[in-house]
């Protein structure tokens, strides 16, 4: 590992200071590279906040093409072979279409397109050798990558934004390996600690609601549905649109839900399948019943609630430093597991506890915390994870969701002005070729969208991306002619 460069920033009282110093007199840094490990610790005595640190690392230049992966698990991933810039027209007018929806906050993360988070890996023209770089420590902050083609430069990134160093404070560690890629991955893994023994090997094919009738459902809907489904599936999702008004657990449409879930879990048990529930944990919308009781659990800047959420007209996320938020989440897994009787759960949006640093907390502790109290709450429940940075979900849930979205057109022109958050199908799809190794590293489950262009072969070709299917049961039988569309 050549390390050719190091800079810093960071605030202490009122000054900003920026600085390649390795020893000053705020701290010491001491920076090893031994045995493909580059690991970085600072000492100090004194108090600052917002450190950032950049390492510039030096790449051979065999290596023409560079794999990224997304800051969170529905974000897109790429193959460049040169370096890109975002269009500058193109992100202001994001900055003024996103501002107070609840994008911007998600944006935040996303500070580069082609950016790649948690790890990233070189492959050569015509061979099978890769060059992975990876991090190990992910639990204090997130670790970004960005290459320079032209210099064949990589930088490397762990900002601790909202958070005060003290003391002596463990900075990085970066493992890179060189080898062909099964090689590689058998090594990542033996490096994240991932134990092949403890993995659940049991294959998900799901049939989710939301693919076929988005928020438009009912225990009469369900029951059908139920009632009609093939014999491939081992789990059926009852996905949002459950609520009486916005997304709101504790409050089920009467109406379309006259008996609670109850009746439809055990329907689903007669089956003998898995009963499952799509919930996003750390939502409350403004919109629900329940907001007045708890607006008080809501993350706020400024004494006031903060949009962190595009979806149900604009949501707020729950402030898990709050001692109150944690009752509010053991009610909540409560009533769906021990009340309503779902043995699995499909936890999404998970970013939304991180979205903002609060209470001297990064985002990356908190959506770490946030993710193994769930863990913990769904003690003996099958858990899927989404909307997760996916080092972060590993070792802690049983599948992790790789999917972008589940929206059922094949192009929407909102994918050129936005393609950090891509709406349709083919760019899903597209983005799902250098998502494989998510499946190669931890079990990995994708959701198919229900849309007319995906035929059987193209099916056959995303199941050898990933072993779980979330799949609309018209997609699940064969059809009679190949698709005329191909995947990158």
């Amino acid at each position: 590992m050549q390390l050719i460069n190091c800079k810093m920033s960071y605030i202490i009282g009122d000054n900003i200071v920026k600085t390649t110093e390795l020893k000053n007199n705020d701290y010491t840094l001491n920076i090893q590279t031994n045995n493909n490990i580059l690991s970085a610790n600072i000492e100090t005595n004194k108090e600052f906040c917002d450190f950032k640190i950049e390492f510039y690392l030096k790449i051979d230049n065999k290596y023409k093409q560079l794999i990224t992966n997304g800051m969170h698990t529905w974000l897109p991933s790429f193959k460049l072979n040169k370096s890109k810039n975002e269009n500058k027209v193109i992100k202001l007018l994001q900055k003024y279409l996103y501002k107070g929806t609840g994008l911007d906050n998600v944006s935040n993360n996303q500070n580069n397109l082609y950016s790649s988070y948690g790890f990233c890996y070189f492959k050569q023209t015509n061979s099978d050798e890769i060059l992975l770089f990876a991090s190990l420590t992910e639990e204090d902050t997130f670790t970004s990558f960005s290459y320079d083609f032209e210099r064949c430069i990589l930088k490397v990134v762990r900002d601790f934004k909202g958070f005060s160093i003290n003391k002596n404070f463990a900075l990085i560690k970066l493992i890179e390996i060189e080898n062909v890629f099964d090689t590689v991955l058998s090594l990542l893994k033996t490096s994240l600690k991932i134990d092949n023994d403890k993995l659940n090997k049991n294959k998900i094919i799901a049939y989710n609601t939301f693919s076929e009738f988005k928020c438009n459902i009912s225990e009469k809907i369900i029951k059908n549905k139920i009632h009609n489904l093939q014999n491939n599936y081992n789990v059926f999702i009852i996905g949002d649109g459950y609520s009486s008004n916005g997304y709101d657990l504790f409050n089920l449409d009467n109406k379309r839900f006259p008996r609670g879930f109850k009746p439809i879990t055990d329907n689903i048990h007669d089956k003998e399948i898995k009963a499952g529930l799509w919930v996003a944990p750390f939502a409350i919308s403004p919109l629900s019943k329940s907001y007045t009781k708890y607006q008080d659990l809501v993350i706020r800047q400024n004494n006031k609630p903060v949009i962190t959420c595009p979806f149900w007209d604009g949501c707020y996320s729950l402030d898990i430093t709050n001692s109150d938020s944690i009752q509010y989440l053991k009610d909540l897994f409560n009533l769906i597991i021990n009340e309503w009787g779902f043995d699995t759960i499909y936890c999404d949006c998970m970013y939304m506890v991180g979205c903002l640093p609060t209470n001297g907390k990064t985002t990356a502790m908190l959506i770490n915390d946030g993710i193994k109290l769930i863990r913990k709450l769904t003690e003996g429940c099958t858990l899927i994870l989404g909307g997760v940075p996916f080092i972060s979900g590993i070792n802690n849930c049983d599948y992790i969701s790789i999917a972008l979205d589940a929206n059922n057109c094949w192009y929407n022109v909102s994918d050129i002005l936005s393609p950090e958050l891509p709406t349709s199908a083919k760019s899903s799809l597209n983005s799902l070729v250098y998502k494989k190794i998510l499946n190669e590293i931890y079990p990995s489950i994708y959701t198919i969208p229900n849309n007319k262009k995906i035929k059987h072969k193209l099916i056959n070709l995303i199941a050898n991306n990933t072993d779980n299917l979330i799949i609309p049961d018209n997609l699940i039988k064969e059809t009679t002619y190949p698709t005329k569309i191909n995947l990158n």
